[in-house]
């Protein structure tokens, strides 16, 4: 019997070193590589982001980097819909995909399917945008999130104030929770799953994780966040909500000091591959590897779990 083909998936958090094994495997397979991260998306934003350097995206085809602008709308749905695209593309090509991923949302709206939301107005936006502020008044976003919806907080970290302020907007905009909505979703069948998972000793990894942020700001992340704003982007946008750039635009205004600034957006990153550790430990079927094997080694490896 033929053996249905997997679709390799690296996980990992931030700073493991992702990407420089996805090159090493993606080499060895003939792959192109889908990058399944929610702020590499955005147009400009490329130091904080530490995304695939533009030498090695011309060595090896990735997609769905540099897709929208700043202060265009993005989210999980929208980035499962055109990975599969992606993956039809790359197999029509008689090549492999292979899905780099940082963000586990991403990540499940495409293997567990995801819900189609009604269209949303101009009008309704701003109605769930005042009943937000509204509710932020009277209490937390995650304790008003507990009573409309228990199932999905119990899922969210109560300091994840995106995918909490979603599950709200979500609410509001349909009057039915998104646990409600994750339910009713047919699940399409999708491709057998290879996980390949990267770890390495916490202490090293946040060791990492602090030169890395070093590294960006040498590098001119200052300058990157500056040059954003010039072009008339909103501070607020969700964009910059990630680690290093709302810091850097608070040191840009003149409300942190550069030095508090680089030691905040080090807690954060820190803090944020805490919650990749705990969101891809709940995966069933991944096959872990120390990077201190070295990344010619792990590749061996996950050649022989990947059906080719």
């Amino acid at each position: 019997m033929k053996r249905e083909k997997s679709l390799p998936v690296i996980i990992g958090p931030t700073c493991v070193g992702k990407t420089d094994f996805s090159v090493e495997l993606a080499l060895s397979c003939d792959a192109e590589v889908i990058c399944c991260d929610s702020r590499q998306v955005y147009i400009g934003m490329n130091i904080g982001t530490a995304k695939t350097p533009y030498y090695i995206q011309q060595i090896i085809t990735h997609h769905l980097i540099d897709v929208v602008y700043p202060d265009e709308e993005f989210n999980a749905q929208l980035w499962a819909t055109r990975a599969e695209k992606s993956i039809k593309e790359i197999l029509k090509k008689n090549r492999r995909p292979l899905i780099v991923c940082g963000t586990g949302l991403y990540l499940s709206a495409l293997t567990n399917g995801f819900f189609s939301l009604p269209e949303i107005t101009k009008e309704k936006k701003k109605e769930i945008e005042f009943n937000i502020n509204e509710i932020e008044k009277q209490s937390s976003m995650y304790d008003y999130l507990k009573k409309i919806d228990k199932e999905s907080a119990s899922r969210i970290n109560p300091n994840d104030k995106y995918r909490i302020k979603r599950a709200i907007e979500i609410y509001l905009l349909t009057g039915r929770s998104a646990s409600y909505h994750r339910k009713k979703t047919k699940q399409k069948k999708k491709e057998s799953v290879c996980y390949i998972g990267l770890t390495m000793d916490r202490k090293e990894l946040y060791r990492r994780i602090n030169q890395r942020v070093d590294n960006m700001v040498t590098n001119g992340f200052v300058e990157e966040v500056e040059h954003l704003l010039s072009l008339g982007y909103d501070e607020y946008l969700t964009a910059f909500q990630a680690p290093g750039y709302k810091e850097l635009i608070q040191f840009s205004r003149g409300n942190l000091s550069l030095q508090d600034a680089i030691s905040e957006t080090k807690k954060r990153t820190r803090n944020y591959a805490k919650r990749q550790f705990t969101w891809f430990s709940k995966l069933k079927g991944v096959s872990w590897f120390d990077v201190s094997l070295g990344y010619k080694e792990i590749s061996k490896k996950a050649r022989n779990l990947i059906v080719l």
